[in-house]
């Protein structure tokens, strides 16, 4: 069964949690939000909750005992990392925590994942004040942003 015949089987039988079904990817990670395995998750987000609806690994069928949920507002940053065949979503917290999401991207079947994706994004920095990711003050060289400074100096010394 293809991704778009799973998902309309899942929404007529009501057993779909949310909107926007992503086919995910989580695994373990230091960013302690997921501390299981690799497992692959349908992400869906309704009223400010992400939706993790686990599926089997071989049947893809749905395991309801491992779902969870992530309130939105919890998350503060984001950033998205380009790979060959798939994407890797990182959503961070207020105390450094994040959550790795991974995706396929780039073929027909994929789309509508990224496209998905990309509306929880959207959604969460338009009601839940997600932000990009910022990048550390310095640069590689040492020069901060304003341009004071260098580390190459004391290096010098």
């Amino acid at each position: 069964m293809d991704r778009q015949a799973y998902l309309l089987e899942m929404r007529k039988n009501h057993t779909l949690k949310g909107r926007k079904p992503c086919f995910v990817v989580l695994r373990y990670n230091l960013g302690k939000i997921y501390n299981d395995g690799y497992a692959k998750f349908i992400l869906s987000f309704k009223d400010g909750i992400l939706y993790f609806q686990k599926m089997s690994r071989f049947l893809n069928k749905l395991k309801p005992k491992d779902d969870f949920s992530l309130s939105a507002s919890r998350f503060i940053e984001y950033r998205v990392e380009d790979k060959t065949f798939f994407k890797i979503l990182y959503l961070y917290d207020s105390t450094g925590r994040y959550l790795e999401v991974c995706f396929q991207s780039g073929t027909k079947e994929t789309s509508s994942t990224e496209t998905n994706i990309q509306r929880i994004i959207d959604e969460m920095c338009e009601s839940y004040k997600l932000e990009p990711f910022k990048e550390e003050e310095f640069n590689e060289e040492g020069t901060d942003s304003e341009g004071e400074g260098s580390n190459q100096e004391v290096r010098d010394k």
